[in-house]
Parts: C-alpha cells; structure tokens; sequence
C-alpha cells in the first residue's frame, strides 16, 4: 500500500517546504531547459528503517545526477525553501522503491528473500523533472518538465 502514495517507479530527486508550487514552476522549468536527458542504473536492494520501513533498489550516483541533485538543493534553499536532511547532498540515496509500510516486520524478510531473486539491475532514462503535490492519499504529478539541455560532446 506504501508505494501507492506515488504510484509508479519514480526516483525522488528533492523534498521541500515553505515555498509555493509558482516558485518551484519557475526553478524547475529553468533547470529541466540546461538539462539534458540522462540514464540512471539501479543495482542491488536496499533496506531503509527510518522514517519508514522500505525496501528499496539503489539508484547509482553518476556526474550528471549529482550534479542536477546539487543545484536543484541549492536553488531551493536560495528560495527560502526548507529541505528535509535525508535530501541533503550529503545524505541523500537515491533509489526507487519497492516497497514501504507494506509488511509487517516478519513479513520484510519473506520479501527480501523474493526480490533476491528478481534481477534488480535496471537501466532507465531521466527525460523530466515532475512536480507532485499531495491529493490524499498520494502524491499526484501536477507539472512536467522535459529535459531539454544538450548532452555534452564527448
């Protein structure tokens, strides 16, 4: 049930408060227009235990995500927004869930023991940034904003 707040495979790339859906418009459609397009691989599984129970695929860091991580984390607290320490650059694992709030703690290690066996490496390409807002009881993709930087010659 916990993976269906946002429901589709998704890597979060920031959380914020204290700013308004206009700000975050004008940043993102900013950033997605010197971004290019991107691939990400997952590898893995992964267990996270605080604030929630989650099973989840462990996004690989690369350059180019860091770097968009960064600047997104940046403007947001230029903006006066205020960003939850689990999104600082420091801190901050990128992954894709699985699973969250689903099971109970004796059932966590019967899924495990399924995923184990599933090939979790994933290779897919980031084309946009979404801006989701909370419609209870999830998350809802309000405004898209294509990637429309150019790749680096190289």
């Amino acid at each position: 049930m916990g993976v269906r707040k946002v429901p589709f495979p998704h890597v979060t790339l920031m959380a914020f408060d204290d700013l308004t859906h206009l700000d975050v418009k004008e940043l993102l459609e900013r950033i997605s227009q010197a971004t290019a397009p991107f691939t990400l691989e997952t590898t893995g599984l992964g267990l996270f235990n605080e604030p929630a129970n989650i099973i989840y695929a462990p996004v690989v860091k690369v350059p180019q995500l860091n770097h968009l991580h960064r600047v997104v984390h940046e403007e947001i607290k230029a903006l006066g927004g205020s960003v939850p320490p689990l999104y600082a650059p420091g801190r901050w694992i990128p992954h894709i869930t699985l699973a969250q709030g689903d099971a109970s703690s004796g059932s966590y290690g019967q899924a495990v023991d399924l995923l184990l066996e599933e090939d979790l490496k994933l290779s897919f390409e980031v084309r946009n940034l979404t801006l989701f807002t909370w419609i209870g009881p999830r998350y809802e993709p309000c405004d898209r904003f294509p990637l429309m930087g150019r790749a680096a010659a190289g």
